[in-house]
């Protein structure tokens, strides 16, 4: 897998609820599965209108639903599969499909909706992300100094944010994220995923680069490769106008993406991995305990009372997490009021103030990858989302 991708585990659920698929619990849950596996939702779909909500989160948050879900496509802007991701040369993709299906924008003149088609004649990457996400952080100063030095000759960046977490639907969420990081271009908020859907994605993040006469031209999913992105900027712009004057290549250098570090891990009894120790009880608070054992890499644990629940957990009275991880820094998404204590290898190393809305939080930072064990204390009503590594 490339190194920094996020592969759309949740975007099976966004994209069916909008457009249609409803069936009752019991044993038409069965029938649900069994057409998963012979491949059928299709029909499924055309002939039920929606999910109920329980059984939706049941049945599609299995592994094999879930990849059978999120790699179904009709016909819709099939030819955006003559690119190849992050090839080393331009190609023709087909007509940039539409932005639409979007619940609001800012970073525009009277938050006004921007049409594709009134940039014709510019370049356009068109940037998937959402705020959360650190691997999307972490693209976020490649596409600063793509903007400052090719505005001038015609670049345009347009921010689709698709969520991965409710909290990421929410309007000031997404602002307040976007103005800590720095996001200044247009963005536009694409919380059914249909903008999603129509260029038929499935990665946080990715970029599509749109020609001068709307033709995509080259896509990149994940992170890495920001030269060569880079490179195809400049010939499109170049193409656009061949008397154009360009600057040097920004020139900054490559994350240091490590292959081995600990994978991304979702605090939710549905989709958690790695979990070791007292059995998960949904919805309800209970009493947890670590393993008398050492926990192996990449394996977690809880201590004290927590409630654990789809989206996230939540600490109770003398909440504790242990992970044992791989990497250079570790990260976790955060919300409510409170502190966290952050022990590494039985070293008091910091205490996090927690404050608002899902932010992410970071725990550890250092030069270079290490194995280490990882404690967490965290105050009692603090709710804790998702882990990444860096």
């Amino acid at each position: 897998a490339l190194a920094g991708r996020r592969v759309a585990e949740r975007v099976a659920a966004f994209r069916r609820r909008a457009r249609g698929l409803r069936i009752v619990a019991g044993s038409l849950m069965i029938v649900l599965a069994l057409g998963l596996a012979f491949d059928v939702t299709a029909a499924i779909q055309r002939s039920l209108p929606d999910y109920t909500s329980g059984v939706q989160k049941k049945i599609e948050d299995n592994d094999t639903a879930r990849q059978q879900l999120s790699g179904l496509y009709d016909d819709s802007n099939k030819e955006l599969s003559r690119c190849q991701d992050g090839a080393d040369e331009l190609r023709s993709c087909g007509q940039a499909p539409p932005i639409e299906g979007i619940n609001s924008w800012f970073n525009t003149p009277g938050d006004q909706p921007v049409n594709l088609k009134s940039l014709r004649g510019k370049v356009t990457l068109i940037d998937f992300w959402t705020y959360s996400c650190i691997n999307c952080q972490r693209a976020v100063p490649h596409l600063q100094d793509w903007e400052r030095a090719y505005k001038d000759a015609g670049l345009r960046i347009i921010g689709v944010h698709s969520p991965e977490f409710a909290f990421e639907k929410k309007r000031s969420n997404v602002i307040s994220g976007a103005k800590k990081l720095g996001v200044t271009w247009p963005v536009a908020l694409d919380n059914d995923l249909t903008t999603w859907d129509n260029y038929r994605n499935r990665f946080w993040p990715a970029k599509y680069l749109i020609d001068a006469q709307g033709t995509v031209r080259y896509f990149k999913f994940g992170e890495g490769q920001y030269d060569q992105t880079e490179t195809m900027i400049r010939e499109l712009l170049r193409q656009a106008n061949p008397t154009v004057v360009l600057p040097k290549p920004t020139g900054r250098a490559m994350d240091d993406l490590t292959a081995d570090r600990t994978p991304e891990t979702y605090l939710s009894t549905l989709r958690i991995r790695g979990y070791l120790g007292t059995p998960l009880v949904d919805d309800k608070p209970a009493v947890y305990r670590f393993p008398k054992e050492p926990l192996p890499l990449n394996k977690l644990s809880l201590d004290g009372t927590w409630t654990a629940g789809y989206e996230h957990f939540t600490a109770g009275a003398e909440a504790r997490l242990a992970f044992t991880y791989r990497a250079k820094n570790a990260n976790l998404v955060l919300a409510g009021t409170g502190k966290v204590t952050v022990i590494v290898d039985g070293k008091v190393t910091k205490t996090i103030n927690v404050s608002g809305s899902p932010t992410l939080h970071r725990l550890t930072d250092d030069d270079e990858p290490r194995t280490a064990r990882l404690e967490l204390r965290l105050d009692e009503g603090l709710e804790a989302y998702a882990f990444t590594f860096g």
